[in-house]
């Protein structure tokens, strides 16, 4: 066996089980929960688009209740568009109190 080759062994010992640990260790966000929330409306109000892209825009807290933003892109029928979609729900106990979504073109 090739020095090289023993070099290139020794780094992925290394490397491997770093990258395990963290693909194990990684916690999902807050905003997951959210996020499949979104994305299942906007598949209910869009069955023939396919998600292309996911983004979570932010979170906005007032008084008791909190709305969590997300872009979804859409690509169906022919065309392309983003989808803006609002979920707000009361903060301690993660009700649901309104959905809005509208389509943007950016």
């Amino acid at each position: 066996m090739n020095r090289s080759y023993r070099v290139f062994i020794m780094i992925g010992i290394i490397i491997i089980p770093l990258l395990i640990g963290t693909w194990v260790n990684a916690e999902e966000p807050e905003y997951a929960e959210w996020g499949q929330v979104a994305m299942k409306e906007v598949k209910a109000k869009y069955p023939q688009e396919k998600i292309v892209d996911y983004l979570h825009v932010g979170r906005q807290t007032k008084g008791e209740e909190t709305a969590e933003t997300f872009k979804l892109w859409l690509v169906g029928k022919g065309r392309e568009f983003g989808v803006i979609i609002d979920i707000y729900f009361k903060t301690d106990t993660k009700e649901i109190v309104e959905i809005k979504m509208r389509e943007t073109k950016n």
